[in-house]
């Protein structure tokens, strides 16, 4: 298990050598209410697309249980690990009595969901969602942020626990793993019916570094009226 490619493994899978990420945002958002979340999303390659398999299962008599475990794995194509694609709570990183600061996420690791869990509860609650084999429930959330020289990039290492729901399990049977190589921060996305007056105002009084960011318009199509960004350099 390599921490230079950039993949997502999971245990109990065919599919030993894990799947290429292919997308993979960190950025963050102001709510309404003046919250502060931190976003996760992550995107893997179709599930055979680093693997020799080939579609032929009903050609052959005598299929091993190797072949047909992956034939329902590829049936569900890929994973989607988030949580804006659900719309799901994400991490809560700043409270009314806490300044953010970037430099302080250095070795810092988040535990999100911890066992036990109420699985009865909307999905929506849970700090992410996935879609492993169908959409699933996922929890034990570690998340370690680990400093590169560049301010606003990390490196990002990511583990956690699935219930495969979907398919009527009810216990965390599978682990996934995600090492990610110089993620940089993609800014924090403003709630369109906040006032940029009072925006700014409150980033001022949060942001340690806030001489590191500019506070930018998006465009008029977008669904947030302004971003706080890192300066270009």
């Amino acid at each position: 298990m390599s921490k230079e490619n950039n993949k997502i493994y999971f245990s109990n899978s065919p599919f030993i050598n894990g799947h290429k990420v292919v997308d993979f945002v960190w950025n963050a958002r102001l709510d309404k209410n003046f919250n502060i979340v931190m976003d996760l999303h992550l995107e893997s390659d179709q599930y055979d697309q680093e693997d020799e398999y080939e579609d032929i299962i009903e050609e052959i008599d005598n299929v091993s249980d190797e072949m047909t475990e992956k034939s329902l794995w590829i049936n569900y194509d890929h994973c989607v690990l988030s949580s804006t694609f659900w719309g799901n709570k994400g991490i809560s990183i700043a409270t009314d009595k806490e300044k953010l600061d970037f430099a302080s996420l250095n070795n810092y690791t988040f535990l999100l969901d911890i066992l036990p869990v109420d699985l009865t509860q909307a999905e929506e609650n849970f700090a992410f969602g996935m879609s492993m084999l169908g959409k699933d429930i996922v929890a034990n959330h570690e998340i370690t942020f680990l400093d590169t020289d560049e301010f606003g990039v990390y490196d990002i290492k990511w583990k956690g626990k699935v219930a495969n729901t979907y398919l009527g399990e009810n216990t965390f049977d599978y682990d996934f793993y995600v090492y990610m190589k110089k993620i940089k921060f993609g800014g924090i996305k403003i709630d369109p019916s906040l006032d940029s007056e009072e925006v700014i105002k409150f980033l001022d009084s949060k942001l340690v570094n806030k001489d590191e960011f500019e506070l930018l318009k998006t465009e008029e199509n977008s669904l947030e009226d302004y971003i706080l960004r890192l300066k270009m350099k």
